[in-house]
């Protein structure tokens, strides 16, 4: 991960945890990020992203209707 100047972050992996289970379509949606299901929630990871990134699946979510539970940063660093 990166922070620039301007204080933008660059090359984090954000992880997006969204209710519910996703099915075929929300999968085909989300094809450009990795999807994985953890008990009764969808976890989308989208690594290498920038804000901008972050932004566009933010509105692809809205579109769908899904709804947000959580909206982290992971570090590409190890801990």
């Amino acid at each position: 991960m990166e922070v620039t100047r301007s204080g933008k972050v660059t090359g984090g992996t954000y992880v997006i945890t969204v209710r519910g289970v996703a099915g075929p379509f929300v999968r085909t949606a989300f094809d450009d990020v990795a999807v994985s299901v953890a008990g009764d929630t969808t976890v989308l990871r989208s690594a290498g992203a920038d804000q901008a990134a972050l932004h566009g699946l933010l509105w692809r979510i809205q579109d769908l209707g899904l709804d947000v539970v959580e909206v982290h940063l992971e570090s590409a660093e190890p801990a």
